[in-house]
């Protein structure tokens, strides 16, 4: 898995780069500074959540019906989140690269680098599905 440091930086990077992102949590918008976001345990243990969900999603590639149900599942999930939208899944993309860059140092190759943007697109992509077919069987009501 990513490790804790990276983990830390990815948080720091995507909330400041789109502070509206901490507004869909109402446990976040007391944190208004960089410092009381980095203070925050709460906001750590959902970028571990995070980081931990695009972890387990690349790790279950070898199995697609598991990766596809478990992506769906979580896309779904934010469908419920006010305010939500599908584009915010692609904003962790950068983030979860710099912490893939960061976590593998000395190793990290292009050819590393080329293989983490596209898992990193198909796990995105797969959110992205998640999410619509939860807005589907929302437009379609309770019967389905």
């Amino acid at each position: 898995m990513i490790r804790f440091v990276a983990v830390a930086a990815v948080c720091d990077r995507l909330f400041e780069e789109h502070k509206e992102l901490l507004n869909l949590f109402t446990k976040f918008h007391k944190l208004t500074t960089r410092d009381e976001q980095a203070g925050s345990e709460e906001l750590a243990e959902h970028a571990v959540s995070v980081m931990t969900t695009l972890d387990e999603s690349i790790r279950s590639l070898d199995n697609v019906d598991t990766f596809i149900l478990y992506l769906h599942q979580v896309g779904q999930s934010h469908y419920k989140i006010p305010g939500f939208q599908k584009e915010y899944f692609w904003k962790i993309r950068n983030p979860f690269l710099e912490a893939v860059k960061m976590t593998l140092g000395d190793r990290y190759t292009d050819n590393i680098e080329n293989i983490y943007k596209v898992s990193i697109n198909l796990v995105i992509e797969t959110l992205v599905e998640g999410y619509e077919k939860a807005h589907q069987q929302h437009l379609a009501g309770p019967s389905s």
